[in-house]
């Protein structure tokens, strides 16, 4: 089976510096002291209170969705990049309270801006950076994973959507129904200096400000901006990016825009 980062550098001829250079360029970076706050490991994140209520809008699915099923909290699965840890909380909007045993299923690139188990992206025998898991009591899911590279014509996002009733069956979501399609958006404070970093640094496509993305501005991006971390007090931990969404569980919304299926922004 072919190696899926030996695909990356034949596709971008820039991406030698894959593996373990990047971790040695954070242990020596010393940390980015702007774009984040510091928190210690395991904080508690709560649900924004005043926006428990208001129903997060829906966002287009993209073209490469993959109904990759597995219920999984470690989606990284070895890709090289910065670790992101990646909490999201989802609130019943018909209750204003938190939203339990919810299935959140999210994917994204990796640093290379590749997605995986795609035929045009040649790695299709791969499902990195795609996974599922259940909200708890609390209505919050936690992914790790490692920070979203970029890549042409799109800011820098993450997908997820979340399925009602579903079930989760020898760690395989099954049966339920969709209740919202969105995307969450890192901050670009934090991605202006993660892009900066090996082996982000490597891609040469122009990073696309929140403003100047189609999703962003045309679906509400703005309601969905992640609120961004690091963990503990070194940079070399990773990074934390919350979340909140609220959603009406006895909803099925209509896809909009692109999709797997169709063209358009991705």
């Amino acid at each position: 089976m072919e190696d899926p980062n030996r695909h990356l550098i034949t596709r971008r001829k820039s991406l030698a510096m894959l593996g373990s250079g990047g971790a040695s360029f954070f242990l020596a970076s010393g940390g980015l002291s702007s774009a984040f706050a510091r928190t210690s490991e395991g904080h508690d994140y709560v649900a924004d209170a005043s926006r428990a209520c208001t129903l997060t809008a829906e966002q287009e699915e993209g073209p490469f969705y993959v109904a990759v099923d597995k219920v999984r909290s470690d989606i990284a699965l070895g890709q090289p990049g910065l670790p992101f840890l990646i909490e999201i909380t989802v609130i019943d909007t018909l209750t204003c309270k938190p939203l339990r045993n919810a299935a959140v299923d999210i994917w994204h690139c990796n640093a290379s801006g590749i997605y995986s188990d795609i035929q045009s992206e040649g790695t299709s025998a791969y499902n990195f950076l795609r996974g599922v898991q259940f909200t708890d009591t609390h209505g919050r899911v936690t992914f790790n994973s490692i920070f979203p590279g970029h890549y042409s014509g799109r800011t820098t996002h993450v997908h997820a959507r979340i399925h009602i009733n579903a079930e989760d069956q020898d760690r395989r979501l099954t049966g339920g129904h969709i209740c919202h399609t969105g995307q969450v958006f890192p901050t670009e404070a934090s991605y202006t200096e993660v892009y900066q970093l090996s082996p982000y640094n490597a891609e040469t496509a122009t990073i696309v400000s929140h403003t100047q993305d189609r999703v962003w501005t045309d679906q509400h991006g703005d309601t969905e901006s992640m609120r961004m971390s690091m963990i503990g007090s070194r940079l070399s931990k990773g990074l934390i990016g919350t979340v909140t969404m609220a959603v009406n569980p006895k909803a099925t919304p209509k896809l909009i825009g692109a999709t797997s299926g169709g063209a358009g922004a991705i």
